[in-house]
């Protein structure tokens, strides 16, 4: 997390326990651009699905531990205790970012990982995020890192962190908005300029030098055929005009109060 962009109130200590909770998350995805069919509709780089409401959602694996992040309501079922805390920090770095900028954060979060995604979703998803159930699907991260790059640099545990990030972001995001169906941009603009805020800053070097753009100028230029063509570049773009703008926090309230990002 860029610590020197907010200053974290959360501890990084981890503690364990179980609880049955209503499921909530997001999803990221390497750019495949397919057809949207029925009730899946999958995004490239970063999207959201959905599924059918009569396919059957499990829990990932028998015997996975369950635990909660200190001090956060977030709770990762997760094999690997290695991933867990990694998790846990992605998940504090976008709850401790959007809180700063005035977005609720109070919404149970279960990030589950797992080493395969429902069979609706594409081979080339790292994660889904499941809109009716509010639920996130995350690949474990050996499994992530079978895709070897990430925005065009080779994955490691500080890019596993950040795709957290910006499936909490989606989640908090969906616990703000006040209007019903925003556009897809709107959400991943809230999602990105997370994810790039809270990468320590090496890293968010090294990756935006990979994606030569200039930022966005207003709102008509971050349209859906954008960001469907190369969304990894939207997101880049995105934060690139989020930092030059005179206040971030009023327009992240215009995309939530359906004033920013509309048709």
């Amino acid at each position: 997390m860029a610590k020197a962009e907010f200053i974290s109130k959360r501890p990084a200590r981890l503690i364990a326990g179980k609880k049955t909770l209503k499921s909530s998350f997001f999803v990221l995805e390497i750019f495949s651009f397919t057809t949207v069919v029925a009730a899946l509709t999958v995004a490239a780089g970063i999207g959201i699905c959905q599924h059918a409401p009569n396919e059957v959602l499990s829990r990932g694996g028998a015997l996975a531990d369950e635990t909660w992040c200190d001090d956060l309501d977030i709770l990762v079922i997760s094999h690997d205790p290695h991933d867990t805390m990694i998790v846990c920090e992605g998940a504090r770095d976008a709850v401790v970012f959007l809180e700063s900028h005035g977005l609720d954060v109070s919404g149970e979060i279960v990030i589950e990982l797992r080493t395969e995604l429902l069979e609706v979703v594409s081979r080339s998803a790292a994660g889904c995020y499941i809109e009716s159930e509010r639920r996130v699907l995350i690949l474990v991260y050996s499994a992530f890192k079978k895709f070897k790059t990430w925005f065009g640099i080779p994955i490691d545990r500080s890019l596993f962190r950040s795709v957290v990030s910006h499936e909490v972001a989606h989640l908090v995001a969906d616990f703000n908005f006040t209007i019903s169906k925003p556009l897809i941009q709107a959400k991943e603009y809230i999602a990105y300029i997370t994810q790039f805020s809270t990468m320590e800053p090496k890293l968010r070097e090294r990756v935006l030098s990979n994606f030569p753009y200039k930022a966005f100028e207003n709102d008509w230029q971050m349209s859906t055929t954008i960001y469907m063509l190369d969304c990894m570049s939207f997101g880049a773009r995105a934060y690139l005009h989020f930092i030059r703008l005179t206040d971030g926090n009023e327009y992240l309230h215009a995309i939530l109060n359906g004033e920013a990002l509309i048709e």
